[in-house]
């Protein structure tokens, strides 16, 4: 019912020479980062426009084109979670507005007023208000899924009940959600414990101690989760397709997702943030031409996500603090996981 091109060998192999060619160029990004520039990996700095920089850029552009090839099936069905999803349909319609809403609104503030970004973004500002509200969101819908999701019920992947996966992440999004709030002390307003002092930004949470090595993780599972594995998802054989789409939303949640690409102006400089950009604006126009009742809402966000990047790069030295911009791609990330368990809830409340 489901066989496709996947399941033939020859096809498995360009795949996986694909994603070893990304592999490679991160690999070779670092070591030409380390050995003729004297430069850390994970280094955040204003954007590169050196020779450095044009390696850099190279290698993301080939890295990124070969995740697209890697994982773009051969063929894709139309859209529909927003069409055939009733009220949850609706739901993801106005979370993917929000998420791209707020890149518009960012580049307007950087432009015009940074201050007003910067104080958005504070602890209690109305966007981190915002991104800690959609993970509180999201959790409640994971959790009604899995309390009352009876596709659930009997379903086991590779073994695992399903049930029990929802749990697991569950309790990860209930661990973000304590971190992001520094479990409480946002609220509470209770001082440092001694236990964190180093703490970067002397809060009662882990990340921030290893923040841009956080932050590479964090972005890196949300792409590969939010992105890659919805279209991953078309070209597996049919049997294990038909357990995984209860948990991997379909190719076009990417469009609700791709915001989380664009965000970037002292990362830039991370190579494989940049290959993340490239391989998700690659994706977005391989969309944009392959489906039809979706190409206008796709061009849009295709030209924000594209628009907004470069403005980032641009006015991204107006930023107050100098983190403005990445607050703004975490925002995105929780927007498409709130997006995420909505779907789930949806997919899974019925056999």
């Amino acid at each position: 019912m489901f066989m496709d091109t996947y399941s033939h060998p020859d096809r498995v192999q360009q795949r996986l020479a694909l994603l070893a060619l990304a592999a490679a160029a991160i690999a070779a990004s670092l070591f030409i980062d380390m050995a003729l520039f004297d430069r850390t990996f994970l280094s955040e700095t204003d954007p590169d426009w050196q020779v450095s920089g044009a390696i850099r850029i190279v290698l993301s552009l080939i890295g990124g084109m070969a995740i697209v090839f890697a994982v773009i099936p051969d063929s894709l069905p139309e859209p529909r979670i927003f069409r055939n999803a009733g009220v949850a349909g609706w739901g993801l319609g106005i979370i993917s507005l929000i998420s791209y809403g707020v890149h518009i609104w960012t580049v307007y503030a950087l432009a015009q007023a940074p201050e007003a970004l910067r104080g958005a973004v504070a602890e209690l500002g109305p966007i981190a208000l915002l991104q800690e509200a959609a993970i509180a969101a999201a959790l409640v819908f994971l959790l009604v899924a899995v309390a009352k999701g009876d596709a659930l019920r009997d379903l086991k992947i590779l073994g695992v009940p399903g049930r029990l996966l929802a749990v697991g992440m569950a309790l990860a999004v209930l661990v973000l959600l304590l971190e992001e709030t520094s479990y409480g002390q946002h609220y509470f307003g209770w001082g440092t414990p001694a236990q964190f002092e180093g703490n970067t930004q002397q809060e009662t949470n882990l990340h921030n101690f290893y923040t841009i090595r956080f932050e590479m993780i964090y972005y890196g599972v949300a792409f590969a989760a939010f992105i890659l594995a919805p279209l991953l998802l078309q070209v597996l054989p049919g049997q294990l397709r038909g357990k995984l789409d209860h948990f991997i939303p379909p190719a076009d949640f990417t469009l609700l997702a791709m915001p989380l690409v664009a965000g970037m102006y002292a990362s830039w400089n991370i190579m494989p943030q940049q290959m993340m950009f490239f391989a998700g604006i690659m994706i977005f126009a391989i969309l944009l031409l392959r489906w039809r009742l979706a190409r206008s809402p796709a061009m849009l966000g295709l030209v924000i996500i594209i628009a907004a990047q470069v403005l980032y790069l641009i006015l991204g030295s107006n930023q107050s603090s100098g983190y403005e911009v990445a607050e703004i791609r975490e925002n995105s990330i929780c927007f498409a996981l709130l997006g995420y368990s909505v779907w789930f809830w949806h997919r899974n409340r019925r056999i």
